[in-house]
């Protein structure tokens, strides 16, 4: 199941949207729940995963799982771009500004019921 907050999809998706669908972030979904994503270990009670996402246009996402089959899309970027998207890892401190930032926001949004659930 994907998990999309309104936030995510407001600030996240929509700007992309040129670029990146959900279907992309679909695909993403699945492949992080066949064990196809990277590991990425922030601090918290989350496990955060990274992977590839878009055909033509490559990107990436950094998702937390609930209970193991639930993926919460928290930062969504091209791979070209070079602040984040290039380097989308726990050392780079724009990435962990920004993953905080979202997953405060995120969990607010699944609090009021403000999102929408996708079967994979």
């Amino acid at each position: 199941m994907l998990v999309l907050s309104d936030y995510i999809l407001k600030h996240e998706l929509k700007p992309l949207e040129r670029y990146l669908s959900r279907k992309d972030l679909l695909v993403g979904a699945k492949k992080i729940l066949n064990g196809l994503g990277q590991e990425v270990v922030f601090s918290g009670d989350y496990r955060f995963f990274k992977v590839r996402i878009g055909g033509r246009v490559k990107g990436r996402m950094i998702v937390f799982l609930v209970a193991g089959k639930k993926v919460v899309p928290l930062l969504i970027r091209l791979k070209k771009e070079k602040q984040m998207g290039m380097n989308m890892a726990a050392n780079n401190p724009m990435v962990v500004k920004q993953v905080k930032q979202n997953l405060e926001n995120v969990i607010k949004d699944i609090e009021k019921g403000n999102f929408q659930e996708f079967e994979i």
